[in-house]
């Protein structure tokens, strides 16, 4: 049961670390990119995309292990899927998996792909659509992972004794 002790405490960390970066482009990056030219904007955006994805063990590695740790003690578990622990960890999953991994890459990346298209000296003349469709989609992705977060937190506290 160790085992899945740290296992579940590493994820819900990966899971953590997302929703306080989410948190912050929805409290502090956005807000000042909002303030931006369509020049500045398309600047800046590039290089936050270029500098998220670039960074191997930065964000994409720690999704990853937040989207595919937790199915260790899902599965490990199986015979334990009525309890409390189980049952918020595979919400918790399926929130985090669906509601923020699968939603960000579905939605959001292409976005991030299309934005880094853009001549930062001539930007489309729809370009705010396109930044206010990629602030909409993080204002829903945010409340998820914190939701997603706050269910790993609390199946911590039902983890099986035995």
């Amino acid at each position: 049961m160790n085992s899945v002790r740290v296992v579940h405490l590493v994820y819900t960390y990966g899971i953590g670390l997302f929703a306080g970066l989410l948190y912050t482009f929805e409290q502090g990056v956005i807000p000042a990119l909002m303030t931006l030219s369509a020049t500045e904007y398309a600047k800046v955006q590039q290089e936050l995309i270029r500098s998220l994805d670039a960074f191997p063990t930065g964000v994409i590695v720690v999704a990853n292990l937040a989207m595919l740790l937790p199915l260790y003690p899902l599965g490990r578990l199986w015979k334990e899927r009525h309890t409390a622990y189980w049952r918020l960890t595979a919400l918790g999953w399926v929130l985090f998996f669906f509601g923020v991994g699968v939603f960000t890459i579905a939605l959001n990346v292409p976005i991030n792909n299309t934005v880094l298209t853009w001549n930062p000296a001539a930007p489309p003349t729809d370009w705010e659509s396109a930044r206010n469709a990629w602030n909409s989609l993080n204002a829903i992705r945010t409340p998820i992972n914190f939701l997603s977060f706050l269910l790993m937190i609390w199946a911590a506290f039902e983890i099986p004794k035995g």
